[in-house]
């Protein structure tokens, strides 16, 4: 009777550990499954972020003195800044793109608040706004055509 008792003991106890560890390997795949979730969403935002200084310039109307601030305020960035005014054909500053590459431009920035130059952008002028992706999403440039 003893043997059998402690028998009993011994197996009642062996499945409520079970049931206690099952439990845990439940929590347990719920909480990874919420995790990457969480990673998911904070990829997100951190791509929102990293991107949000561009924002203003996603198929907005800005103004000339926009297009001269963007001009100095990327000026040491990876990316290509065009920029189309009734008096020049368009120009690219920073970096030339084409098709997904970006090569230095040429061209300075120096004449774009000459009014005798071709290059002068009208502070008072109003631009269409538009940003270029890569093929992986990624912002290489910004388009400014004067309207």
């Amino acid at each position: 009777m003893e043997n059998s008792l402690k028998a009993i003991l011994m197996s009642a106890g062996v499945v409520v550990t079970l049931i206690v560890v099952s439990i845990g390997f439940m929590l347990m795949r719920s909480g990874q499954q919420a995790a990457k979730d969480t990673m998911g969403k904070l990829g997100q935002v951190n791509e929102e972020l990293s991107e949000s200084q561009y924002a203003m310039y996603d198929d907005n109307e800005v103004s000339g003195y926009d297009v001269v601030n963007a001009l100095k305020k990327f000026k040491n960035e990876y990316i290509g800044i065009y920029v189309e005014t009734k008096k020049n054909g368009g120009k690219w500053y920073i970096y030339s793109v084409s098709g997904d590459s970006l090569t230095a431009s040429t061209n300075e920035m120096k004449n774009v608040m000459d009014e005798k130059s071709i290059e002068y952008i009208n502070p008072y002028g109003k631009f269409t706004s538009e940003i270029q992706r890569d093929l992986n999403g990624t912002i290489i440039a910004i388009k400014f055509t004067q309207k």
